[in-house]
């Protein structure tokens, strides 16, 4: 038990050089110039690049910051993780389930939301938020970095967009709702058709559609595969970009 104390008071020692005290949060250093937090923390848009609502990750403009390690290391439910916060703060506990966020048996106090998860390596695998589920959550890093780089570029995240609303059936999801510009109206699609596939890969409810829209096919063409009338269709459509 010494040993993993120490490994633990060692971790939190090593990442604290890397965490930000905000006002109602922490931060994490992104890099030496950029904070990272949670959005939802903020009250004022002082210094503030850009955020997504979607995923609370606010980007913040700083300067003379030490980055934290990130951790691409595969997580597993049962391993030994630190929550921390500013002014070197911390709780401790285990990964109780791994999700598209990562959930920990430990409490988020007052303060910490913004923070880092950290391993007993002292590095980052992701960021702490109290919005997105009741008693705090984090945020993945590959999540975090998709989200901080758009913002970084674009100032917003981008996302893949077709333009419709879609209800799963057999066999697909069907058509329910039309954007008046997107793309799927723009190509011919209707209220009614049902999608079977994208470019090859099989729909079968709204989340797998969602899955095969990655952020890197914004501006590409693609093959919608649908049902009309009992007849088999391929779409062209160029798939646009939601902010």
């Amino acid at each position: 038990m010494k040993k993993l104390s120490d490994a633990v008071a060692d971790a939190i020692a090593s990442a604290s050089k890397s965490i930000v005290r905000l006002e109602r949060s922490s931060g994490i250093a992104w890099a030496a110039d950029v904070v990272i937090t949670s959005a939802h923390s903020l009250r004022s848009d002082d210094n503030v690049i850009g955020w997504d609502p979607a995923t609370d990750v606010a980007v913040l403009r700083a300067s003379g910051l030490t980055p934290i390690a990130w951790s691409d290391d595969e997580l597993r439910v049962g391993n030994f993780v630190i929550v921390a916060g500013h002014s070197t703060r911390a709780t401790f506990g285990i990964i109780s389930a791994l999700d598209d966020y990562i959930e920990v048996d430990a409490a988020l106090p007052h303060g910490f939301s913004g923070g880092p998860l950290v391993d007993l390596d002292g590095r980052a695998i992701g960021m702490n938020t109290s919005r997105v589920r009741r008693n705090g959550t984090t945020i993945p890093v590959a999540t975090l970095r998709r989200v901080v780089n758009s913002i970084l570029e674009h100032g917003s995240v981008r996302r893949a967009f077709l333009g419709i609303g879609v209800h799963p059936v057999e066999g697909g999801v069907i058509v329910l709702s039309l954007a008046p510009d997107g793309p799927a109206r723009k190509s011919g699609v209707l209220v009614g058709d049902i999608i079977t596939a994208l470019d090859g890969d099989a729909v079968s409810d709204p989340g797998s559609l969602h899955e095969l829209l990655r952020d890197e096919r914004i501006g590409t063409e693609a093959t919608l595969h649908t049902i009309r009338g009992g007849e088999l269709r391929e779409v062209r459509i160029t798939i646009g970009a939601t902010t």
